[in-house]
């Protein structure tokens, strides 16, 4: 059997808008792709996810709605949250940022925050550039079919997030250049206590100053390195997060 493609649709929205016979409307830009983009016709099947662990199976129904195959409340599929949240933290780039998020959610990640550093370029992005940046995501999710969406925070300052760090999460940063730093796969190794959050911090291509290294150490952050050689911070985001997600993968922390 061919495999169906997935479209995100919010779970407020799905819960909403559903008719009492399972009928829910698209809007024009949803009717569009799955006519003209996904070439579906009128009875074609198609899985719908909520972005929050459940799936459902429906048709394509008069071109501009969809007619679920069960109710809301009986999805075909559903899944609890992987734990830990997998997070990464990252000064935002001059180029690549949007490649990081397509990557890093087809791979796995859960939260992604960008952040301001002191050598980071300070910009401040604009209604357009968010509403672009949601939809890499959603068609991240879709591609990959993942049932959960990541979460894509606004934008904060470095020092600011450090103290912030929630209950039961570890924090890391990596860096550059210091002799006897472990490699975040020994760190996570390392790691015994049950946690609900790791993250990783990824900084400019200046890197850290020595302020940031010295309150990230005070506020309980533990510097690694993700290797030799010295990457670009959208490489290294990326690299971080495969590495995070095969740790959770393979570990006993990793729960369903």
């Amino acid at each position: 059997m061919a495999e169906l493609r997935r479209l995100l649709i919010e779970a407020d929205r799905l819960k909403t808008e559903m008719g009492v016979d399972r009928a829910f409307p698209l809007t024009s830009k949803e009717a569009h792709y799955l006519k003209r983009v996904l070439r579906l016709r009128s009875g074609d099947l198609i899985e719908i996810v909520d972005g929050v662990g459940h799936l459902w199976e429906a048709s394509l129904h008069g071109g501009d709605s969809l007619q679920l195959s069960s109710r809301i409340d009986c999805p075909k599929e559903e899944e609890i949250h992987p734990k830990p949240l997998i997070g990464i933290a990252v000064v935002l780039p001059k180029k690549g940022f949007d490649e990081l998020l397509r990557m890093s959610c087809e791979i796995g990640v859960d939260i992604i925050q960008p952040l301001s550093s002191e050598r980071g370029v300070l910009r401040v992005d604009g209604g357009i550039k968010s509403l672009r940046r949601e939809g890499i995501i959603r068609e991240a999710v879709e591609q990959s079919e993942r049932l959960w969406q990541p979460q894509l925070h606004s934008i904060i300052d470095f020092k600011d997030w450090v103290r912030r760090k929630p209950p039961k999460a570890v924090f890391a940063i990596a860096t550059t250049r210091l002799p006897k730093l472990d490699d975040l796969q020994l760190w996570m190794m390392g790691l015994t206590e049950k946690i609900d959050q790791i993250w990783v911090a990824i900084g400019p291509e200046g890197g850290w100053t020595h302020d940031e290294q010295s309150l990230a150490k005070e506020e309980g952050c533990t510097e690694i390195q993700l290797g030799e050689s010295i990457m670009r911070t959208s490489t290294a985001a990326v690299a971080a997060t495969e590495l995070m997600v095969s740790w959770r993968r393979n570990s006993s922390f990793y729960v369903l």
